[in-house]
């Protein structure tokens, strides 16, 4: 890693942000199965050509999805504690877009260079209500990571 990259550290405090928001779930309204995380490196083509460089920009994202229990209203039960435990820390936050004639929502939060976004669905009877939540670390440089994603 070149000292200016901060990848490494960007994929701890991601992964930690995306497991910390699982928490601030009310634990009455998830199953007892830990959800699964996908945790990688990004770093957009550079434009100047195919080969990587260690001064191209790169971030860390981190997706996981939460199966909530079948209540009506658990994901909007969910996304209320949610918002106001982020809100208390600091977090601000705002409507992204609603989708499928407003079925699935999808809310952004925004502390220092930091993003966060949770999709959360509608209650609908016979449909399952997801609570998905994408962390998205702020800019670095690549440094001497490879196998990031494009």
């Amino acid at each position: 890693m070149t000292a200016d990259s901060r990848l490494d550290e960007y994929r701890k405090t991601a992964e930690e942000l995306a497991a910390h928001v699982v928490q601030l779930i009310p634990s009455d309204l998830t199953p007892m199965a830990d959800a699964p995380m996908d945790s990688h490196g990004v770093a957009p083509q550079n434009g100047v050509s195919a080969q990587p460089r260690p001064q191209d920009t790169a971030r860390w994202e981190v997706r996981t999805y939460i199966a909530l229990i079948a209540r009506q209203d658990a994901a909007a039960s969910a996304i209320d504690a949610v918002t106001r435990s982020l809100e208390q820390e600091g977090w601000t936050s705002s409507r992204v877009r609603e989708t499928g004639g407003g079925r699935t929502v999808t809310d952004g939060f925004r502390r220092d260079d930091w993003y966060v976004e949770i999709s959360w669905t509608r209650s609908e009877r016979g449909a399952v209500e997801r609570f998905d939540i994408f962390v998205v670390s702020p800019d670095t440089v690549r440094g001497d990571h490879n196998g990031l994603r494009s």
